[in-house]
């Protein structure tokens, strides 16, 4: 009775919480169905008929932008997977001069905000000629994302079995053969989470795209929501609509990557 008497409170404020959460996506979803008078006269309620129209004429105005943001939002995980596996390999495998102070100025990368660097990566940009492309919208952030997954996929590594590595290398292995065919395989965990981390925040960066990116062909949709518009009928429902279509990839990620991405978080995280 007394561990039940002190769950209660603790039970009751995870509820508070949940329903604090919850509510704002509540409120989101169901402005979404809405005409201007129905949120007028029922602001917090469902209130029927349900306008999927909404979703429609949002829909028409942003779907192109979403095939952008896929596209810029997976170059840009595979470009961090590529260059972080490769230099964590590296560190983890090979001894040479200065290895650990390079491992550390890598690091130290982790800790500048994107807002210092905003305006060089801009003019560096700039004079490559790549503003308004979809390069660069990529290149930046990846070379910023590879620090933190450089880190990770060396502490994953060195956890792989020595023993398995050289077994492979008596054998007449390479190294390409070794980091290809034993050290990627078994390493699905870690590169899992890189993925989603990376793929998350090339989909959600709206400060970068906003500077670097004025045309509409190359246009990510996070830019495009704010110019979705509707009738005077529909009102700010479209927009709201909008923002529910272009979740909708990302909580279907949330849904499948969930568990590979505590897993490759956890073992990337702790030296096994």
């Amino acid at each position: 009775m007394r561990n039940l008497r002190t769950a209660v409170p603790h039970y009751a404020v995870l509820a508070l919480l949940l329903g604090l959460t919850l509510f704002p996506f509540y409120m989101l979803l169901v402005s979404s169905f809405k005409y201007t008078d129905q949120m007028i006269h029922d602001f917090w309620g469902v209130t029927l008929p349900l306008h999927i129209d909404n979703y429609a004429s949002a829909f028409r105005q942003i779907g192109p932008f979403i095939a952008n943001t896929v596209f810029i939002s997976v170059c840009i995980a595979a470009g961090v997977i590529f260059i972080s596996a490769l230099a964590g390999y590296s560190f983890m495998r090979f001894r040479y001069p200065g290895k650990n102070v390079l491992f550390l100025l890598i690091l130290s990368l982790m800790m500048v905000p994107g807002f210092l660097i905003l305006i060089p990566q801009f003019l560096l940009i700039q004079k490559l000629g790549m503003l308004n492309t979809y390069q660069g919208q990529i290149f930046p952030p990846m070379a910023f994302g590879a620090s933190m997954a450089t880190y990770l996929m060396r502490t994953f590594f060195e956890g792989i079995p020595r023993s398995l590595l050289e077994a492979a290398e008596t054998e007449g292995a390479g190294e390409l053969q070794i980091f290809g065919r034993i050290v990627m395989p078994l390493s699905l965990p870690v590169l899992s989470a890189v993925a989603i981390i990376n793929f998350l925040a090339g989909w959600n960066n709206y400060i970068w795209p906003l500077v670097s990116t004025t045309g509409e062909k190359v246009k990510p949709v996070i830019l495009a929501l704010g110019t979705v518009t509707g009738s005077m009928d529909q009102g700010v429902s479209v927009k709201l609509a909008g923002y529910v279509i272009s979740s909708l990839p990302l909580l279907a990620l949330f849904i499948v990557a969930t568990k590979p991405f505590i897993s490759g978080i956890t073992s990337g995280a702790v030296k096994g």
